[in-house]
């Protein structure tokens, strides 16, 4: 075999890993900006503590492989990232916050990397598919400025990304932050928002705000091309001095954290996102055979019973029923605290036991993995045919 078609195959093993822990991403946010120097990295980085400090379980990828900051605004940047095997561990920043960056992997943190396109592709690529980032309600991508390799591998590989753009408001910053725009639009990124910052000046005597780079010229942006302004944030020398000793703005007392809350807020409203502390909890019951949806409800081999917390997998179980009998089956199943099954089809008697015990019945599923399935199901792409016929035979199933 030639080392070209090794080469496709070990790609197109890779795209499933990737793909695979995709999945298990509620919302994945690439942090933008036009230009360098617009603190692009010190909003990605504010974004993700402030989500996890609110309970959300957040990863934070560095992707500019040749600037990268996000370790020296976290204070990791003396530390190593920890390897088994092939698999990547990212830091513990908090409890909710996993933290990956190129930092960790150099020999000594100011070797520069000298890379060319493909390198740096197959390192973003590897650090969603090498690392054991678990499930995730968030994943924030800091990308370089710009729109060259690092934003469009991160386009092409999470096709369902959405864009967050950071500018400042003089007109320089400006004119780069309309070609984010629109390579966006070229690439099919959404842009969920964007955020102006430097935003005035905080005078650190007297309290009052001076416009040194004027204000407004992002939220004029945002309106010219009705994108969601999410908010401004002023140039306050204390961010500076939390920078340097490794501290986040979320550790200020400030008007600041004022600020980057209300972003918080404004972009929790613009995504379906269930607020912490009233999270929905379900059991999804998925009769199988053969690893598939089995389309004979009354027959199958198994039931996948997956625990979903908040949008997330919590607990995957995978239960023998009990012997085929009428109204057993659908009995067990809402005996063992489902809230919801999807099946092919099931007879009238077997359907109304379920629904008469609060267990959501959902018709006319195709044959799939469980998996498949319930990702469907959560995405509303799963509609109930009011099937109520078993497929496989052509008759009911008469409460089985």
């Amino acid at each position: 075999m030639s080392c070209s078609s090794n080469k496709d195959r070990d790609y197109e093993a890779q795209s499933q890993i990737i793909n695979q822990f995709l999945k298990q991403v509620n919302h994945k946010l690439v942090v933008m900006s036009g230009k360098g120097g617009v603190g692009k990295s010190t909003v990605a980085t504010n974004l993700a503590i402030f989500l996890s400090n609110q309970g959300y379980r957040v990863g934070l990828l560095d992707v500019d492989v040749h600037g990268p900051s996000i370790s020296g605004l976290l204070g990791l940047t003396n530390l190593k990232l920890n390897t088994s095997g092939s698999r990547i561990h990212p830091y513990l920043y908090n409890e909710n916050l996993e933290v990956v960056s190129i930092q960790g992997l150099l020999n000594q943190p100011d070797d520069p990397l000298i890379w060319r396109g493909p390198l740096k592709i197959g390192i973003i690529r590897q650090f969603l598919s090498d690392v054991d980032w678990g499930p995730l309600d968030f994943l924030i991508i800091d990308s370089p400025p710009g729109t060259g390799d690092e934003p469009l591998t991160v386009a092409q590989t999470i096709i369902d990304c959405k864009a967050i753009i950071v500018t400042t408001p003089q007109e320089i910053a400006l004119a780069d932050v309309r070609k984010s725009i629109h390579f966006c639009e070229k690439v099919n990124m959404p842009i969920l928002g964007i955020v102006e910052n430097m935003s005035g000046f905080i005078c650190p005597t007297c309290g009052n705000t001076h416009d040194i780079f004027k204000a407004g010229g992002g939220e004029k942006t945002a309106s010219d091309y009705k994108i969601p302004f999410l908010g401004r944030l002023p140039i306050d020398p204390s961010i500076v001095t939390a920078g340097d000793e490794d501290r986040s703005i979320d550790t200020l007392n400030h008007n600041i954290k004022i600020e980057m809350q209300s972003i918080i807020d404004k972009l929790i409203n613009l995504l379906p996102i269930n607020q912490k502390g009233a999270e929905e909890s379900m059991k999804v019951a998925i009769p199988l055979v053969s690893g598939k949806l089995c389309t004979h409800f009354g027959h199958c081999e198994h039931f996948a019973i997956i625990t979903v917390n908040d949008g997330r997998i919590i607990k995957q179980e995978l239960l023998t029923p009990p012997p085929h009998a009428p109204g057993v089956i659908p009995n067990w199943v809402a005996d063992q605290g489902c809230t919801d099954i999807i099946v092919g089809g099931i007879g009238e008697a077997a359907q109304a036991i379920l629904q008469n015990r609060g267990v959501k019945v959902t018709c006319g599923a195709p044959s799939d993995t469980p998996e498949n399935l319930l990702d469907k199901y959560m995405k509303g792409e799963l509609v109930d045919s009011g099937n109520s016929c078993d497929h496989e035979h052509g008759h009911s199933c008469g409460g089985h």
